[in-house]
């Protein structure tokens, strides 16, 4: 885990020496005049395929935390893909760049709690399978503002690392605790930037998309 950890540090740094140029002005939440699509259009559609695993002990709470972090990740994708296609108006090079970064980032600790499961000699999580998939995605689609799409990478980051933190307590297996270990502040320091950019004083409650997830929450 040590490159995407030296990534990580990377990307939170150059996020931070980004803002002093003062792109937070441009971070309005009034929407763009003109013609576009009303921000109550319908979602992107579930990308997630039901498929019955029979996850037990450890391997029910890593899969959980792969298919929330798969979820975070594919959130953001969706975010870039806002933020570029001009119905939020003109978004911030920061924000962009902080939404692909951490993106990037979730993509790859779904790849590392799957690598888990794999070695275990049961298959990865395929997808998001959870109970609030079409929800957060809904809250997607209702961005109307580049400060939309922060606020829903406070909640986003908020869910995924409560999630780790709930799960790091109750693993058994050393390689799942520290893996928790490893991530959760990464969550955290995703959060916090998210905060910042929105002007948001530090520790800052998210709102009820930002709660942890149990393993009730799990569909597979």
């Amino acid at each position: 885990m040590s490159r995407p950890l030296a990534r990580r540090r990377v990307l939170l740094g150059s996020a931070a020496g980004v803002l002093g140029v003062g792109a937070l002005a441009a971070c309005s939440d009034a929407p763009p005049a003109g013609p576009g699509p009303a921000p109550s259009a319908a979602p992107p559609p579930s990308s997630t395929t039901p498929t019955r695993v029979p996850y037990v002990g450890d391997q029910r709470g890593i899969a959980l935390c792969a298919a929330t972090s798969a979820l975070a990740a594919s959130l953001y994708s969706g975010a870039v893909v806002a933020a570029g296609d001009g119905r939020l108006g003109q978004v911030p090079a920061v924000v962009t760049a902080f939404l692909s970064g951490a993106g990037a980032q979730h993509t790859e600790h779904a790849a590392a709690w799957n690598q888990l499961l794999t070695a275990a000699g049961v298959p990865a999580v395929t997808g998001a399978p959870l109970t609030v998939e079409n929800d957060r995605r809904a809250a997607l689609g209702r961005a109307a503002a580049p400060t939309d799409l922060l606020s829903l990478a406070v909640d986003v980051e908020a869910m995924t690392g409560g999630t780790i933190a709930a799960r790091a307590g109750e693993f058994t297996d050393p390689g799942a605790a520290a893996l928790a270990a490893t991530l959760a502040p990464v969550t955290a320091m995703h959060g916090a930037t998210a905060a910042f950019l929105l002007g948001r004083p530090t520790g800052s409650a998210p709102g009820s998309a930002g709660a942890p997830l149990g393993l009730d929450a799990l569909t597979a």
